[in-house]
């Protein structure tokens, strides 16, 4: 599931897996709607991080003469019948960070509700345009942007629409300073959500509030169209932009299917990843060229990717392409790299690059030809979820609720093998999940455009 991470079984033990406050008394608010075997035992219900055979048999050690199993497992999300907290009191603040994803007011609307209404929870803060909503002046504690006070009523209907109602930002996430609004504002839970940098960001306001010795819970709940993030399988707005992403490279093989010599480039995108684009390409099953952060383009040559397009076009009378927007960086001038504010590399545009190296190749060979080019991105993200993600986005809040609420800290929400489990931040930290070019996914796409697996 994480190619590329190797993870010690000795890493993930029982009492240290998940920080907790101390021990949960308060009985839960849960208890007169959930059957008692409806609540999760921390120290019994606990998911494999691998399920193969060979991740059970390198997590095996001998012991006087017999083989004992102890596979790296995390918590079951899910109810507590004890939390640590008591709901009367309790101050929670919400903030939603980096690019839109669809879904990211789903999952505000559902944690809003099963606070307000099944913990009774009622002082509820959504903390506007990301870490940037925590600036404030520490002399008169004067915040730059007011925080909007949230309830079941408030968040109605928000599902309905794209983006965050709470807006958001990139950058801005230092931790003392967010630790001190925190503060100053009594919270006692943050949910965090975001992608990996914001993740990375939770992680660190995390070890600054145990510096402190402070009781402020953090729970991060994982957001990228990319589907970037370890140890979750899929992540809210995937499949919505998936369906996008369908709708636009159908559009473009239109178009080149009606021209001579027709070409249709898509650019989707997917930074680092290129599971969004694959994905894409399988389900719409006739894409003639998938292009990938993980498999590098060599551009000339007898096997180059531009001999394959014009012999392509010539024995077929038109393709499609659909390339990642992280693909082909390296096809760029280093000197022309640059970073944003949350420390991303900005991509260089390789759908423009390819539309200009395209157009030349067929012009030196006189070869006539008609290219259109869509680049669908912020459609991708803005949009509203499907109705399996909503379902996710629901469940995803959900279970964020239930783990603050048992006292649970520093962890991420994952989701893996049908589950959603408590993911210590730590270990959400350690990299990126990228697109395995030797499982079915890749190879189903190779088998239906036909491609080289690699570029020569």
């Amino acid at each position: 599931m994480n190619k590329g991470i190797e993870i010690k079984p000795e890493t993930f033990q029982v009492e240290s897996l998940i920080p907790a406050f101390g021990q949960a008394n308060v009985s839960s608010p849960l208890k007169g709607s959930f059957q008692t075997e409806n609540f999760i035992d921390d120290g019994k219900d606990r998911i494999l991080v691998d399920i193969s055979l060979e991740g059970l048999l390198k997590a095996s050690r001998p012991d006087n003469g017999k083989i004992l199993f102890q596979p790296p497992t995390f918590e079951l999300a899910g109810p507590r019948e004890k939390i640590f907290w008591n709901p009367e009191n309790l101050k929670v603040a919400i903030v939603t960070c980096g690019g839109l994803a669809p879904g990211l007011n789903n999952v505000i609307q559902n944690l809003v509700t099963f606070l307000f209404e099944r913990y009774r929870v009622k002082n509820i803060y959504g903390v506007p345009y990301g870490y940037q909503g925590f600036t404030h002046d520490p002399l008169t504690k004067r915040f730059a942007f007011g925080w909007r006070r949230l309830d079941a009523l408030s968040v109605q209907n928000i599902d309905f629409e794209g983006g965050s109602v709470l807006g958001t930002g990139r950058g801005h996430s230092n931790p003392v300073s967010i630790v001190d609004a925190l503060m100053l504002r009594d919270i006692n839970i943050l949910f965090t959500i975001g992608g990996d940098g914001t993740l990375a960001g939770a992680n660190a306001i995390h070890e600054e509030i145990k510096r402190r010795k402070v009781p402020i819970a953090l729970i991060g709940i994982p957001k990228t169209i990319d589907n970037d993030v370890l140890w979750v399988s899929k992540t809210f707005g995937f499949e919505s932009a998936v369906g996008k992403a369908v709708e636009a490279l159908r559009c473009a093989q239109t178009e080149a299917r009606s021209a001579f010599h027709g070409i249709g480039l898509v650019k989707i995108m997917g930074r680092n990843c290129g599971a969004l684009t694959a994905t894409a390409a399988v389900a719409m099953n006739d894409i003639d060229f998938v292009l990938v952060p993980e498999v590098p383009i060599v551009l000339e040559g007898q096997n180059g990717l531009l001999n394959a397009i014009v012999r392509r076009v010539i024995e077929k009378g038109y393709i499609t392409i659909a390339v990642a927007e992280g693909a082909g960086q390296d096809l760029f001038p280093p000197s022309e790299i640059q970073k944003d504010l949350s420390g991303n590399i900005k991509l260089k545009d390789i759908g423009k690059f390819l539309q200009q190296k395209i157009t030349e190749e067929f012009k030196t060979r006189n070869i006539e030809t008609t290219l259109k080019y869509i680049d669908p991105s912020y459609m991708l993200r803005s949009q509203t979820t499907s109705a399996d993600d909503s379902v996710f986005c629901a469940k995803l809040g959900q279970n964020a609720v239930h783990a603050a609420m048992a006292g649970k800290t520093g962890c991420m929400i994952g989701y893996a093998f049908e589950h959603f489990t408590h993911v210590p931040l730590t270990a959400v930290t350690l990299g990126k999940k990228h697109l395995d070019i030797n499982e079915p996914l890749w190879l189903s796409v190779l088998a239906s455009t036909g491609q080289p697996a690699q570029w020569r």
